[in-house]
């Protein structure tokens, strides 16, 4: 994607794993990724860390080109728009 005057903005197709966690602690959810090593998402709905994820891993991105540090190779970049995605949508509770 061209950003302007020679910048251009690289997209990565990463895999979000949202997992329950019950131990007692401050959050109930947390957001993983087999792609990029070392994000970790805590929050309180599914939904807060499935929002969450691409802004902290677009900083954890940043921060290793900054670095100097190789992207993981598991990261797979879009070459191409459109964009195609799996977003997760809750319809809330259903009777019974």
């Amino acid at each position: 994607m061209i950003l302007g005057e020679g910048h251009t903005m690289n997209v990565y197709d990463l895999a979000i794993h949202v997992e329950e966690i019950q131990d007692g602690g401050d959050y109930r959810y947390v957001a993983t990724s087999p792609d990029l090593p070392g994000l970790l998402v805590a929050g309180d709905t599914a939904e807060e860390v499935l929002s969450l994820a691409p802004s902290v891993a677009g900083a954890m991105i940043a921060s290793l080109r900054a670095e100097g540090d190789p992207l993981p190779t598991t990261m797979r970049p879009m070459s191409s728009f459109p964009l195609i995605t799996h977003v997760a949508v809750t319809a809330g509770p259903t009777a019974n």
